[in-house]
């Protein structure tokens, strides 16, 4: 029953939403305020931030939806900024998006059009400019891209890097090696150097304290600082020596020291 019930939320969340859209397309077109898809944002929001839900909404057809909400509107006008902001932030954790999905959906050529459009606000720009970029590495081949992991999450990518190094180590112990100097068949030739199997796992901790730097920037200037400032000005500012010019002699005569 569970089972159902999520289902059918899902199928809702789908099709309120693609009528949303066609409706405020239609109310845009008649020079009305398109506001269906902004009253319905944050229900639809809460919906998709359901990370178990993900695999179902994507079956389901929810990203041509998604484009649909992030493409302008008849009269060229860019969505509400809150339905652009919101809509891009849910899809930075959809993790089941691949080249294909974009393709069909055409989601890729909307979030492109967002980070080349330059009316969009930055904090967006920015954001359709990493989804652009994590939906492109497996195109290229990439790895995780660990600029945007957590502590942790480079933590458990690095045990599992080492599990894998691991497993390579013993089947390279395993395998037969070659004729070594002394040996009868030993032929004296350039060799291949071989890979290093060290697992650089457990990172430095860092020297630097934090919580010190941040008080530092945040430390404002006491009254006495800004005292000895002052008095330090009007001292400069009473010195006649300070303000008084110095006339230029040839022989170096009267000059003032």
């Amino acid at each position: 029953s569970s089972f159902i019930a999520r289902r059918e939320a899902v199928v809702s969340t789908q099709s309120t939403g693609k009528e949303a859209a066609e409706e405020d397309r239609r109310l845009n077109t008649a020079g009305q305020a398109a506001v269906n898809k902004l009253g319905l944002l944050k229900a639809v929001v809460n919906q998709l931030k359901k990370q178990d839900l993900h695999s179902s909404f994507i079956e389901c057809g929810i990203l041509p939806v998604l484009a649909e909400w992030l493409s302008p509107l008849p009269d060229n006008s860019l969505p509400h900024l809150m339905i652009r902001t919101q809509v891009l932030e849910t899809l930075g954790t959809f993790r089941q998006i691949n080249t294909e999905m974009l393709r069909e959906s055409k989601l890729g050529r909307v979030v492109m059009g967002l980070y080349k459009n330059t009316k969009e606000r930055f904090n967006n720009r920015e954001m359709a400019r990493k989804l652009i970029h994590n939906w492109a590495r497996p195109i290229f081949g990439l790895d995780s891209d660990y600029s945007a992991m957590s502590k942790e999450e480079r933590e458990k990518a690095d045990q599992l890097h080492m599990l894998k190094s691991r497993r390579k180590r013993r089947k390279m112990e395993e395998e037969p090696e070659g004729d070594k100097p002394g040996d009868k068949n030993f032929i004296l030739r350039a060799r291949v150097p071989k890979p290093s199997n060290t697992d650089y796992v457990n990172r430095p901790r860092s020297k630097i304290d934090d919580d010190v730097i941040v008080k530092r920037h945040k430390q404002k200037d006491t009254k006495f600082d800004k005292l000895n400032q002052m008095m330090a000005n009007k001292k400069k500012l009473s010195n006649p020596n300070s303000l008084r010019s110095s006339s230029v002699c040839i022989t170096g005569n009267k000059m003032p020291l």
